[in-house]
């Protein structure tokens, strides 16, 4: 009972904080889509869209600066720097979109 009561308010707070938190739209190399909710840079939970579907994304620590954040259920890791993205499936052990980039990023880059 506890715990479905703990994951209700869980679900409820993250819905909270996506519905509140702009879209950061992203295009990946073959033309990949996704949109990521919430500030990558001073959240502990940003909520990703990717191929139909949404995860929550917890933050994991990083000594190099990165912003990680991963979905243990799925196995996806989102790691963020200044100039690019990647979405990797930790299961598989492969990337599932690399070079995401925001409209901003991709023009900084020409």
């Amino acid at each position: 009972m506890r715990s479905s009561i703990l994951y209700a308010v869980i679900v409820l707070l993250s819905l909270m904080t996506s519905a509140g938190a702009m879209a950061l739209e992203m295009t990946c190399e073959a033309g990949k889509r996704m949109a990521v909710f919430g500030d990558q840079n001073t959240d502990n939970m940003i909520e990703l869209h990717w191929d139909g579907d949404a995860y929550q994304m917890q933050r994991v620590p990083t000594t190099t600066g990165a912003n990680r954040f991963e979905h243990r259920g799925s196995g996806l890791v989102w790691i963020s720097i200044p100039a690019k993205a990647m979405l990797l499936d930790r299961k598989l052990g492969a990337p599932v979109a690399n070079e995401c980039r925001t409209g901003a990023m991709q023009r900084q880059r020409r």
